[in-house]
């Protein structure tokens, strides 16, 4: 009996702690799981920021507002924003049934590592009356 607690102590004694490949795994696992963050979340702020400059634009009475002028104060936006991706002439407004749409339509790409990349396609129809 006192000979295998003994056995057992020794054993648990030498399974101490992340040996130095694990840890490196780790280190890598983290570093990419770093990388990815780093270039997408830019991506989804970016259209976030898009998505909150058209809704502003949305709570004025866009209903009486020509194409061009609904355009223009999306760019004034874009611009105070620093929204690079979009520009408020590639938006198309158009009538609907339900009043005034706006298409957003883009796609933005990051690259990750050399030859690999992250694509972000948008493709919405945003309605511009209340």
């Amino acid at each position: 009996m006192r000979r295998f607690t003994l056995m057992k102590r020794q054993a648990n004694g030498r399974q101490r702690g992340m040996s130095v490949i694990g840890l490196l795994l780790l280190l890598v696992l983290i570093g990419a799981v770093a990388l990815v963050a780093m270039r997408v979340i830019p991506m989804y702020v970016q259209y976030y920021s898009i998505k909150s400059t058209i809704e502003s634009v949305r709570k004025e009475s866009v209903g009486d507002m020509a194409k061009e002028e609904i355009q223009r104060a999306i760019q004034k936006r874009f611009d105070i924003g620093y929204v690079t991706n979009v520009e408020a002439k590639d938006l198309n407004v158009r009538n609907d049934r339900s009043g005034k749409v706006l298409d957003l339509v883009y796609q933005d790409e990051r690259e990750l590592i050399k030859g690999l990349f992250v694509v972000l396609k948008v493709k919405e129809v945003i309605p511009l009356s209340k």
